[in-house]
Formats: structure tokens, sequence, C-alpha cells
């Protein structure tokens, strides 16, 4: 008896196994025929652009359609409303995107240049100086500067655009020397003439950031503005300006408001005085002469440091 119930046991595991291993299969067809079921699909339509960093737009057939990205999808070079081939699995949610190509879309041009880094004119834009000429260029999108101080060695990448050129890439080659940037500093405009034996005036034209709050808003192109400024490396701030119908007492300056170059930026028409170095002979100079000049800050008036004919 014992024997017989000890057979019986062995032939309900052998069931109790074999139910497990069909079970198991059929499981494995169930989960075969879900793979076949998510076909990837072909389309084309028109890139609307991202809805946020997890989905995008896209029209086909005159409908629009929201897609979620897959792994590895690269939207880069893509330009909104470009026309686009796309491969995609239909899901329960939404369609599921695995490729995207941009039809039609020219590459583009993109050059290379090495210059020195002069600083940021706004929040989206910055000025480099390449062979002597200083540039302002748009900052590329995801591109960021914060980390570049002025006057840093730098090489760049750009495209051309209709506006100014776009920074696509930006890497420092060789930092500025400890204070060099903000002590030395580079300028062109015209000697008017000696003020005394040990000093000279110079009439500038400069481009000068507007400093947080700081604001030109109803001030006219050609308004005599008294203004003041700090000097940050290549380019300087203002701190405070306003229009004025006459020249102001103190330690203000005074100039022509030439105009804008943007929304954080304004060229200034005005006359500084600066300290004669001793390495220069201001005789070999006429009054009117179009100059170059370095100069360095010091409390009392800048002091210039070379002078040549432009």
């Amino acid at each position: 008896m014992l024997n017989k119930n000890r057979g019986l046991a062995l032939v309900f595991s052998l069931l109790a196994i074999a139910v497990f291993i069909i079970s198991g299969c059929g499981d494995g067809e169930m989960e075969a025929e879900v793979a076949e079921e998510r076909t990837v699909l072909e389309g084309r339509g028109i890139y609307i652009g991202q809805i946020d960093t997890q989905s995008v737009e896209i029209e086909m057939a005159g409908e629009p359609r929201y897609f979620a990205l897959g792994d590895g999808i690269d939207l880069s070079g893509i330009p909104d409303g470009s026309e686009v081939a796309i491969t995609y699995i239909e899901d329960e949610e939404r369609p599921l995107l695995q490729s995207i190509e941009a039809l039609g879309v020219e590459e583009e041009e993109v050059s290379q240049e090495e210059g020195i880094y002069v600083g940021q004119i706004d929040m989206n834009s910055v000025e480099i100086e390449v062979d002597g000429e200083p540039a302002a260029y748009a900052i590329g999108e995801g591109l960021s500067v914060e980390d570049i101080e002025d006057g840093s060695k730098i090489k760049f990448t750009y495209s051309e655009d209709e506006a100014r050129p776009i920074l696509k890439t930006i890497e420092v080659i060789e930092a500025p020397e400890e204070d060099e940037a903000d002590m030395v500093l580079t300028g062109e405009g015209t000697l008017i003439g000696l003020i005394d034996s040990r000093s000279v005036e110079i009439e500038i034209y400069r481009a000068f950031m507007l400093d947080e709050g700081v604001s030109v808003e109803g001030i006219e192109d050609g308004s005599l503005v008294a203004f003041t400024f700090t000097e940050t490396g290549q380019r300087a701030v203002i701190d405070w300006i306003e229009a004025v119908g006459e020249y102001m007492e103190g330690e203000v300056m005074h100039g022509t408001l030439v105009g804008h170059i943007d929304s954080q930026s304004v060229e200034i028409r005005y006359v500084q005085a600066f300290t004669i170095g001793d390495t220069i002979d201001i005789e070999e100079f006429d009054e009117g002469t179009e100059v170059i000049f370095t100069y360095s800050v010091d409390p009392h008036r800048p002091l210039l440091e070379t002078l040549t004919e432009r």
C-alpha cells in the first residue's frame, strides 16, 4: 500500500511539472505575438518641434501627432518646419519614435577660428576679437560661456547667420595672465590735444554693456548723456546713464549717445583724459590724428602706455 501511494505521488509531480512547462511555453508564444504586433512603421511629415525633453510634435497628413522619443534619438540639425522621414512603433499611450531624418536640409557650413574672448555683450551674445578686429557672435543653443575669462585666447567654431554668426563650440587655448586682461586695455580714437604737459584728451567711440537694471529707453540717439562706467577687461559696463541738457558737475563722464548696438549694449562718443606715459613722445602726433592706444586703469585717470597712428 505504501509503494502504491508513492507511485501516485510521483505521477502527480510529473503532471505538475508538465503543466508548468506547457504554461511557460504558452506565455512565451504570447510574448512573441505581442512583439510581432509592435511593427516598426515608416512615415513622412513636417517636424513642428520639441514639446518637452521626451516628446516631439510632427504633422502627418495635415494632422498633428505626438511622439515619445525612443532611445538614442538625436534631434540636433533638424530645424522646426522641416520635412522629415521617421520610423515609429504604435503604442497605447503615444507612438514611440525609433528614428528621424530631415529631408532636403542643406548641411550647415561651420568655420573655425582663433581669437581673444573679449566678453559677454548680453545673455545671448559675446564679443570675440579676431586678427585685431572685434565682432559679435550669438551664443548657440546649449553652449555656455560662463567659465571663460575675459581676455582668454580661444579656439571656436561658428556658422553664418543673417543677424550675426552663431557660436557652435568654444575652447580656451590659453587663459589670461592674472590681472593682465583688466589692467592693460586697448582703444581707438581721435587725438584732441594736450591738457597740460603730462596729459592729453582723446575722443573715443566705444561700445558699452548696460549693467543689470540700467536702461537707455527714452534716450534718443544723438542725445548728450552723463554716465559712469566700470572697466571689465576689454569691455566697459555702464553703471548709470541719463540724458542731460548741459554738463553736470561731479565724477561723471559726458558724451553723445551714438546708438543702440542691441538690447544690452550701446555706443557712445566721448572725450577721455589720459596721463601720458614716460615712453610716449606726444610731440610726434598732430591734433586730429586717428590713433590706436593702450592704457592701464588708474584711480586718478587712465595712463597711456602706447600711442600709434591708425
